[in-house]
Formats: C-alpha cells, structure tokens, sequence
C-alpha cells in the first residue's frame, strides 16, 4: 500500500497537465514528517490543536455547536454577527451592506453584533486572541449571550486569512463575502433580504452535475462514488419525495448545461458539481480571473489534449450570462480551488518551506459573480479552499464515505436549516481526522511506529475537510416554495438595479491662519507637528517679546541678552532645515525612482549555507539558478530554472515570489518618500 499512487485533483490551464503530479503513500508520508515530525507541523497554534481535541470529544458525546436550549434556526436565539478587518477602509463595505445589516439586526435582536474599525479583525490575529478582545470563550458550545453563533466575515482572504476562517469555524457557523465592487455588495445584501421577505419561491429542484473526463482517474471516481451515490441516497429519503432530483453524469456535463443551471432556464433551488478545477500557473493572468473554474465534460482529457486549457472547456465567473437568473440558488462546488487560493501552498514541502502558488491570496471569482449577480445572486456557495481530494468521499482502501456530504445536503434540503449550521459536519470531521493526526504525529516525532500509508491518506483526509467553506452569509437558507402551493412562476423572479452609495468625499480642513507673536515679528509659517507633543496653542495677539519666551521645543525659556524675536529665528532656522531636508527627500526619490527603473532578483541554491560568502554579496560558494530582470518600460529578461530536462516548478515559484515581494516593496518605498515629500512641501508653502 506504501507504494500506491496516490491521485490528486486539479488540472493546469496554463500547461494542460495534471496540477500536480501522483506520488506514492511513502513520499508523501516523508514530506509530512519532514526532518522533526510533530504536532505543530499540523497547525502551529496549540490552543487551536486543543479546540480541535475538544470539539472531536464532543462529536463523541452529542456536546458542540450553540448551547444546549438553543435552537440554530432561530437567529433571535443564535445570534449574528459580522466581522470587518479592523480601520476605516471597511466603512464604505459596511454602508453598502445596511440592508443586510439592518435585517439581520431586526432578527438577531439584542445577540446582534458587529465587529468593526477597533472591534474589527487585526493582522495576524488568532481566533483565541480576537475572540478574548470581545469577550467571548474561545472554546466549547457557544453562548450567544456573549457573542453570535453566525458570523459573516467581510474581506479579502489577505485582509481576514483564510487561517482565522478554517479556525473560527471549528466552533462557529462561518461564511465570507469580498466583492471588487460596492455595487456587488449592495446587490447581495437585497437579494439575501428579497429571498427571505418572500419575494422569490423556488420550486423544490436539486440538480447532481458530475463530470466524468476521458482516462482521468480523478473525476471518473468522482462522479461514481460520489455523485451517483449521492443522489440516490437523498433521493430514497422519505421526506425528498416532493423533491425533483436530477443527475447529470458524463457526457451530459458539458459546459453550454452548466450555463443553463447557473441562472439559464434549468437552475435549480440547490446545485452540486463534482469536477477538476482549473489552476493556472504563478504569473499567468488568467490565474486571479479563473482560478477555480470548473472544468467541464468538454475537455477530452489527459491523453488526448495536450497544451494550455481554452475557456470553452471550463466554465469561469465571466461565462455567466448578464441575463442570468440565480436569485436564490445555493450551489455546492466539489472542485479544487473552488472557494478561493491562498497565497502558499498548503502541500508539505521539504524543509517546511512553503511555495508561493499565487501573488496574494484571493476568493474565486465564480462564487463572486455567482452572489454579486446585477439581477440577483445566489445565496450562498459552498466551496473549497486549495486542491480538493478524493478522500474526501472514499477512504484509503476505497471504500465510500459519503456521509458527511450526504448529512449537509439532507439538512439543507430537507430539514430548511442555515447552510452555515449545514456545514458542521463538516467541521466534525475535521476536528476529528485532527485529532487523530495530532497523535500520530506526536507519536512519530518521540520515535514511535507510524505506517506511512495511513500517515498520508489521514493528513490528505484532514487537510481536505478544513477546506470546505461557506461563501455567502452563513444564516441563509433555501427560499422553498411551501409543499401543496401553487407552483412559482417559471421564469425567476429578479431584484430592481442596486448601487452602493457613494462613499462621501474626506472634507479638507481649511487652513488656519496663524498669528504672529508680535506686531512686527514675522509671520509663523506653518511647521508640521511632531509625535507626542499635541497640537501647539496659538499665541495670544498682541503678546510682547518678554512673555513669548519659549519652553522647550524653541529653547530654554530664557531670553539673553540682545536676543530679538527668539520665536521667529528659532522657526525659521527650523523652517530652513525642513527645507534642506525636503531637497535631501527629492534627492533620494530621484534616485529610487532611477534605481526602480531596473529591478533585479536572482535566486541561488546551496547544499551548505556555511561554505557560501552571501555577506559579500558575490554569492561565492553558491550556484545561480534563476535571474529576472525588469526594466520600468515593462520589458523583461528571465534565465528559468531547469533539473532533469523539465522546468524546476518548486524553485521557479519561490523566485516568481521574491519578485512580485521586491516589486512591492519598491513601489511601497517609492510611495512612502512621495508621501513625505509632498507633506513637507505642503509645510512650507
């Protein structure tokens, strides 16, 4: 078993290969061990390690979610909450959400909280530390009392990581929203607001999409151990019967269906898809745009295509129609990258080195155009974040594990539930397969036997439902036509044209003049405060040199003799020194500015740190690997890395990222002295 391929999910757009090559259950047991095997290579927050102990204990005894008496229909009990990255950039998100916010609050009531400017998520906050900032237990079932059990977070995965989401969620019910515009924001809160006022009704229509791509292991497995069954077993419960269940399989799923199921005349209430997602190589400018597409029956699979993957294959957030109807739908996305990329790969690395996959973290932009819709979005889009897996619905030894999509779905469908209370099983199993791998590894790194096959099928397994998240607000839940009402109308019903209100223009402070100490001294001219001082009074008109002695920042207090108008000599010795300084600013900008006209990064590889001379700067003793070379005209020189004949990915990555880090913090200097220049010449005009 130890040397049993082991398949991954995902295909390369920008080459048309599989995004990552099969291994054996040993090589993939060694890149989890790495050198020093133990827990925190798994996640290296031990309070999140003990919470996830805790809540497979309490899978075990029925004892997790809210408190008990609390029911997770009833936001009145449960409580809401929305989290906004901590400073002033949120507040234009936050007015263009007020429908939402104002709904939720007059449901929530008093359990209704928002968490913004102070209140808000901090850079490289840990769920334990912001949970404790607003006073809330950062383990165990949650009091609502003390803060929601639904929690919407709003923001790009660089401004609220990914990280924070996968553990916040191990004890909340979680979702996320970022859009690119207002406008989009604006448009998902009406449509959340529109579904549960009443204004749509869905016919009770489930639709099971599951590729099946020609000599491709991944989706034929897919599709038969997970959709079929799927399907089937939902359809046979009792409480389904009223339900309209299609399966679509093979060659059916092709991508002119899939348009029709999202927001054409065949969209149902609730889609699932089971596919490849399209990945795209570090760099490529499809990477942002489509990263996560599914790719659809139309490819004709690894043998027969050879190359980059065209658009006609996969179905990405731009092939939605502009006359698409989806006000309502929720749709479950089985793909890699599905919901979003990070920015490193979660993959195990040799060395505990992680690869850039991507220049910043980013939510895919399917489910963004799904939910942003101008003529309504859908509600909700459950995804996965990185490469999905097969074992998510098959174990080791191939045997089907479908029970945590199957409990998700029959909540959501069958019992009406908030799809964020619907994912809990997911998060079970998650907490589960965690704690499990905390022992293996603990066990491992104090020389204890592990075998490598289940070593690696448990690590995939674990990481794979971590994964899983809700985008959208995690209260909402299919808007039903009731059992026994007049059917709705064919065509989807869609909301009014929605924008955002302009944010308001920052008023400028007019300039306030000030007054000379003196009748003839000359004016003060306006000097830029300094740290820690405060604003400096005015001086009273018609003060006479004798009382304007100066404290401490223009002297000693002391006027010496044939001292005259010591105030202005001392502001203009200073304004002239701002002056130079301003003029040194100048100097150095010109020169960045010159020197950020080439930009340079070279990567070298050595086998022994100790023998290369890198403090020199001449790298003697190391070997040049990879060069770009950068002119400000865009023009761009590259040396690519090669090891046996094929392209050196794992380095090629690491060197795309120190590039896009120096372009940054070039651009970040450049526009730090501008800043200061311009704010000391305004000083002295």
């Amino acid at each position: 078993m130890a040397s049993e391929l082991l398949y991954f999910n995902g295909v390369n757009g920008s080459r048309g290969t599989y995004g990552r090559q099969p291994i054996t259950a040993d090589q993939l047991s060694a890149l989890i061990r790495g050198e020093d095997p133990k827990p925190e290579n798994l996640d290296p927050d031990p309070e999140q390690l003990q919470e996830l102990q805790r809540r497979a204990t309490q899978v075990r005894t029925g004892n997790f979610g809210v408190k008990e008496g609390v029911s997770e229909r009833d936001l009145a009990q449960t409580g809401w909450g929305v989290i906004f990255a901590a400073g002033p950039q949120s507040a234009p998100i936050r007015e263009a959400l007020s429908e939402l916010l104002a709904w939720r609050k007059a449901q929530a009531g008093e359990r209704y909280r928002e968490c913004s400017g102070a209140l808000g998520y901090r850079p490289n906050e840990s769920k334990a530390d912001f949970l404790r900032r607003q006073g809330a237990a950062t383990s165990g079932p949650v009091d609502p009392d003390k803060f929601p059990y639904y929690l919407l977070l709003v923001g790009s995965p660089e401004e609220i990581p990914f990280r924070f989401q996968y553990q916040i969620d191990v004890q909340y019910a979680v979702g996320r929203i970022h859009f690119e515009t207002l406008d989009e924001y604006a448009r998902y809160a009406r449509s959340v607001v529109a579904s549960e006022r009443g204004e749509v009704k869905l016919p009770r229509k489930a639709v099971f999409f599951g590729v099946r791509n020609r000599d491709d292991a991944a989706t034929t497995r897919a599709a038969d151990e997970l959709v079929v069954p799927l399907s089937q077993e939902i359809r046979k419960n009792p409480r389904a019967d009223e339900w309209a269940i299609e399966t679509i399989i093979g060659d059916a799923a092709k991508k002119d269906r899939l348009r029709r199921l999202l927001g054409g005349e065949e969209t149902p209430a609730l889609l699932f898809t089971a596919s490849h997602g399209v990945e795209f190589d570090h760099g490529d400018v499809h990477q942002v745009p489509h990263q996560g597409a599914i790719l659809c029956q139309d490819w004709p699979g690894p043998r027969l295509w050879r190359g980059p993957i065209p658009q006609e294959f996969y179905l990405a957030g731009d092939d939605l129609d502009s006359r698409a109807r989806l006000l309502g739908t929720v749709a479950f996305c089985f793909a890699c990258f599905g919901a979003g990329t990070p920015r490193n790969d979660d993959f195990p690395h040799q060395k505990g080195i992680q690869s850039a996959i991507a220049p910043h973290a980013f939510i895919s932009r399917l489910p963004q155009q799904m939910l942003g819709h101008p003529n309504g979005g859908a509600l909700a889009v459950i995804g996965h974040v990185e490469r999905a897996w097969t074992f998510s619905f098959s174990d080791a030894r191939g045997g089907r594990q479908i029970e945590t999509f199957s409990s998700a779905m029959r909540r959501m469908m069958l019992d009406g539930a908030p799809v964020g209370w619907a994912l809990e099983f997911f998060n079970n199993r998650y907490a589960e397969l965690a704690s499990v791998l905390t022992e293996d590894l603990e066990n491992a790194h104090w020389g204890g036997s592990v075998d490598p096959f289940e070593l690696s099928t448990k690590w995939t397994e674990h990481n794979d439902s971590r994964s899983y998240v809700v985008i959208g607000d995690p209260a909402v839940r299919l808007p039903l036509a009731d059992v026994g009402a007049a059917p709705p109308p064919a065509e989807r019903v869609t909301i009014p044209v929605v924008t955002a209100p302009k944010p308001a223009p920052t008023p400028v402070a007019p300039a306030t003049p000030v007054t000379p100490a003196t009748p003839v001294a000359p004016a003060v001219p306006s000097v830029p405060g300094i740290p820690g001082l405060g604003t400096q009074p005015a001086m009273p008109t018609g003060m006479t040199d004798e009382s304007g002695a100066s404290f401490g920042l223009f002297g000693s207090g002391e006027k010496k003799e044939g001292e005259k108008g010591a105030v202005s000599e001392v502001v203009q010795k200073l304004t002239a020194s701002i002056q130079e300084f301003a003029e040194r600013i100048g100097e150095t900008l010109k020169r960045t500015i010159e020197d950020a006209s080439h930009l340079e990064v070279e990567t070298y590889v050595a086998d022994d740190l100790t023998t290369v001379n890198y403090r020199s700067g001449d790298f003697n003793g190391a070997q040049l690997r990879a060069v770009t070379r950068m002119s400000l005209d865009g023009d761009t020189q590259v040396m690519v890395p090669r090891r046996e004949g094929q392209i050196d990915e794992e380095l090629w990555a690491i060197h795309l990222s120190m590039v896009q880090q120096a372009q940054a913090n070039r651009a970040e200097m450049i526009r730090t002295i501008a800043n200061a220049a311009a704010g000391l010449l305004g000083a002295l005009k």
